[in-house]
């Protein structure tokens, strides 16, 4: 009977979680909305006042009221000028951020220190997991991915299995909701690439020309434009390969500071930022990947990501068995 209370004390809770999550999501895009109706506003007082001006400019010679139409004409044109800068959104300090994000990250280190996971995490297509993309740390270095079965289980530690060898930890990647942002506000499809090419044979370059927008183009637009993480990106990809620079990106900070105080992180299953690019190239290639390497100078980050089998290719130090 206590078995029973727990477990819908447990579904209470998660329900509730969710419907939070959803009320943000629904205030984000209602900020969102009342910002395009301000911008909307701006537009039609520059009109306005662009006609007044030169209404007033071409009878300034002719009547009386033309100086009248000039200073209506400015006023109204200074007035949708500043009408189209204005955010009704709340802003939070960087650094302020930067220690709330850093504090939950430091826990997952922890707990990865304390399990004594050594194991670089393999980032897995919603195809193969049957839910989302997940990320999944085998706790030996010859492994098997799990069968979907498990992998679509809501459960952090797959252990006692059948098969030894497919037991490791299974999580939601750190960048999981950063990724999930980029599709259902700003409206990215990474995996259409690939389904309107389905059933063709080729590279990835063939499947990006067949699409018309390549991956490189939709996540420099979606890392500086959308996101805004950065005043530049540099996108490059080869056959099981995708390297990311952001240059300008006032994320640096996080990235050392991630680096120094939670290095398991950083080194086997990446912050939220390589997370995310991870998990967008991991839903683009339908393939398991992993990040390769993370490269932080004076103010750019360079994240490299690679097909697990490219990366088994490159370094045979981590091995995977046959299933």
């Amino acid at each position: 009977m206590e078995a029973t209370d727990d477990l819908t004390s447990y579904r209470l809770r998660k329900r509730i979680h969710e419907l939070e999550a959803e009320n943000a999501r629904y205030q984000k895009n209602l900020d969102l909305a009342r910002k395009w109706e301000f911008r909307r506003t701006g537009v039609a007082l520059l009109a306005i006042g662009a006609v007044i001006t030169l209404v007033g400019y071409l009878l300034y010679n002719l009547s009386s009221i033309a100086n009248v139409l000039l200073m209506v004409g400015i006023g109204a044109l200074f007035v949708g000028a500043v009408t189209m800068f204005l955010n009704p959104g709340r802003f939070m300090s960087q650094k302020v951020a930067e220690d709330l994000n850093l504090s939950s990250i430091i826990v997952v280190d922890d707990l990865l220190r304390d399990l004594r996971v050594k194991n670089r995490g393999v980032y897995l297509p919603s195809s193969m997991t049957g839910t989302n993309v997940k990320l999944f740390i085998p706790l030996r270095r010859e492994y098997e991915v799990p069968s979907k079965v498990h992998l679509a289980e809501d459960r952090a530690f797959l252990i006692d299995l059948a098969n030894p060898a497919q037991e490791g930890v299974l999580l939601k990647p750190l960048g999981y909701h950063l990724f999930a942002h980029t599709r259902r506000d700003l409206k990215v499809d990474w995996r259409d690439a690939r389904t309107e090419t389905e059933g063709l044979q080729g590279s990835e370059k063939d499947r990006e020309q067949q699409d018309g927008h390549t991956l490189a183009d939709k996540l420099q637009d979606v890392l500086v434009k959308g996101l805004e993480l950065a005043d530049k990106a540099v996108v490059s990809q080869s056959d099981g390969e995708l390297s990311v620079r952001l240059q300008g990106t006032p994320y640096i900070g996080t990235c050392r500071s991630v680096e120094e105080e939670a290095p398991q992180v950083c080194e086997q299953i990446g912050c939220p930022l390589c997370s995310m690019i991870a998990c967008i190239y991991t839903e683009y290639v339908d393939k398991e990947v992993v990040i390769e390497t993370v490269k932080r100078d004076d103010d750019a980050i360079t994240v490299v990501c690679k097909t697990q089998s490219a990366a088994l290719a490159a370094s045979p130090t981590t091995a995977r068995a046959e299933p």
